[in-house]
């Protein structure tokens, strides 16, 4: 018989009530982020936005009929990427990689230890190529805050997740990879922009999809960008014939100027003092998969202490911070109706054998919770920027394993974003095929070809 957690489980209902948001709630969230945007376009206003809208100096979308061979590096918060892209006819993309793991002592250096690092790696990865010296463009897509001077500065805000090379910060990203690859003089690459990883996946769809305008990541952290109107960009003082600009919102932030707190619940603020970042990134760490396993286990660990739930067992390893990993919440989401094998496999885990049935239920019912209030808040996101580009039809590229894995969370999303927003407007959500290296390597082409059409007309 199935169970209502209303009745059959008070206290986690009274504990995840908060988590439910109402159409009021996202309502009010989507336009807090509407005026975010705008103040974060805003030349006198962006310094207080908390959606700063940095500038990506990629206006240019590709046709299609790009072709060529080119370099790319992809930096993940655990790992990179290097790659070789050739891009075919017929939209076929041709690609060989090596993924590189960023050793804990090399991230959490102070000096130049990690460029060195990504320069070694790449100067291996050409010559096993044997394109060493061919001067192939190179793009970055990079998963850390940049605020972007132009293609091919870009500015670390912050490094976030692990990395600890705080020489970094306030500096050139590009510039300091060209300083460590200059280092190997058999070797010639052209590394000419850089780009935010949501970017790199908007490139990377509309090669093959012309109408893709938004680029969407929800992983350990979110973020998006999509096309902008350059004149509604204030902060730019380019060229004033390219009608667009890609706009990297790094909306993680939104929230810090109270627009969440009337959603904000008890355990988030506990998640948020024990995190290393804590008094940012609020819509992050109501989304992300590294915050909705914390999230969960903060509930159960308070239930528990009430003597409510799992009454036989101890907290021993439920008591570990950051021990509920998101994998195992799709896996206690993914049983059937009234039927707890996977939840119950994630328990023994926890060293947690032989649970009640009500418990695995009351278990479930809190993991959908957590999850559906993270896919309601991406859902408010999406919709605000689709309204704000106004396009009768969008692709969004989406990257990253909840949307990928997690059949539930994309049903609430998409039923989310249809109902918030104006309803002329049409949009598919498409998971990313091809990664966001590969977008970092359609702007390296486009980019050397401006710089050739530049150069011819001198």
């Amino acid at each position: 018989m199935p169970y209502d957690p209303e009745t059959d489980f008070p206290e986690a209902w009274k504990l995840c009530k908060p988590f439910m948001l109402n159409e009021d709630h996202l309502l009010s969230i989507r336009d807090s982020m509407s005026r975010e945007l705008l103040n974060g376009l805003g030349r006198d206003t962006h310094d207080r936005s908390s959606i700063p809208c940095y500038l990506s100096y990629v206006q240019q979308l590709p046709t299609g009929r790009e072709r060529g061979r080119y370099l790319a590096l992809e930096m993940w918060p655990t790992n990179c990427r290097i790659m070789l892209v050739r891009f075919g006819s017929e939209k076929d993309i041709y690609m060989s990689s090596k993924c590189v793991i960023v050793p804990h002592t090399i991230a959490a250096s102070r000096g130049t230890a990690l460029f060195n690092f990504l320069a070694y790696n790449i100067a291996v990865f050409v010559r096993e190529k044997k394109v060493e010296k061919d001067n192939l463009p190179m793009g970055i897509a990079f998963a850390f805050a940049l605020n972007k001077l132009s293609l091919d500065v870009g500015i670390l805000v912050n490094w976030t997740k692990g990395y600890g090379a705080q020489g970094a910060v306030g500096k050139n990203i590009v510039q300091l990879l060209r300083t460590a690859l200059d280092e190997y003089k058999d070797i010639s690459i052209n590394l000419n922009s850089i780009i935010n990883i949501s970017a790199g996946s908007l490139m990377a769809l509309s090669w093959s999809q012309i109408n893709c305008k938004m680029g969407l990541i929800i992983g350990t952290g979110t973020n998006a960008a999509y096309v902008e109107q350059s004149v509604e960009c204030e902060l730019y003082e380019g060229d004033a014939t390219a009608p667009l600009m890609i706009i990297n919102t790094e909306w993680s932030n939104f929230g810090t100027n109270g627009h969440l707190d009337f959603i904000r619940t008890e355990f988030d603020k506990i998640a948020d003092a024990e995190s290393s970042n804590p008094g940012r990134n609020y819509y992050e760490k109501c989304i992300s998969t590294l915050y909705l396993g914390e999230l969960v286990r903060l509930i159960v660990v308070r239930l528990m202490k009430m003597g409510v739930i799992f009454r036989e067992h101890n907290l021993e390893y439920m008591g570990i911070q950051w021990k509920m990993e998101m994998k195992s919440i799709m896996a206690i989401d993914s049983d059937p109706p009234d039927v707890y094998v996977k939840a119950q496999e994630v328990m023994d885990k926890f060293r947690m054998r032989h649970c009640q049935e009500r418990d695995l239920a009351t278990l479930r019912f809190i993991c959908h919770t957590v999850s559906t209030r993270s896919a309601k808040l991406i859902g408010a996101g999406v919709a605000c920027l689709i309204n704000r580009m106004n396009y009768a039809n969008i692709s969004i590229a989406v990257d990253g394993g909840i949307y990928r894995l997690y059949p539930r969370y994309q049903e609430v999303v998409n039923t989310q974003v249809t109902e918030l927003i104006n309803p002329d407007l049409k949009f598919e959500i498409t998971i990313a095929q091809d990664s966001p290296g590969v977008g970092a390597a359609i702007v390296a082409g486009l980019a050397s070809s401006v710089i050739m059409k530049n150069m011819s007309r001198l």
